[in-house]
């Protein structure tokens, strides 16, 4: 992505962040507009639609960055945490599914899948995906308290 796009995402991604919903899609339209091929911008303007209520544009958007990148697992878990509020909780747990296959370290993915569980009733499933999310934040909480010297 050229720089100036880069400036321009980075400033949608503070609206973002300030929950200012509307402008975020704004900034995120505009550079879109230039490189329609960027999944990233395409995964934070779906966080956007999702934030403020547009299930259905979040969906189209997190679908478009995942064709940009089908291996990117963030894509996979925002569609499953899309899915998961859409109540399709099959699909969501495919879609995180699929976002563990690709990292098999992302806790977060798991912490996720592992409420899905918890909510279909099925509490083997739930325990392990909830237990293996709590090892892998120790882990990377351990490894970032690592001091090279």
């Amino acid at each position: 992505m050229r720089d100036d796009l880069e400036d321009l995402f980075t400033d949608g991604q503070f609206k973002l962040m300030d929950e200012e919903f509307d402008e975020a899609i704004e900034i995120f339209t505009k550079v879109l507009e230039h490189d329609h091929d960027e999944g990233k911008v395409y995964q934070a303007r779906a966080v956007a639609y999702l934030r403020k209520g547009d299930k259905e544009a979040a969906m189209h958007d997190i679908d478009k960055a995942i064709e940009c990148n089908p291996q990117n697992p963030r894509f996979h878990y925002h569609k499953g945490a899309i899915l998961f509020q859409q109540e399709a909780l099959d699909e969501a747990i495919e879609s995180l599914s699929r976002a563990i296959d690709l990292d098999p370290s992302y806790a977060s993915a798991y912490m996720l899948r592992g409420q899905l569980y918890e909510r279909i009733g099925d509490e083997e499933s739930a325990s392990a995906d909830l237990s293996r999310a709590m090892a892998l934040r120790k882990e990377q909480t351990k490894a970032s308290k690592i001091v090279d010297f």
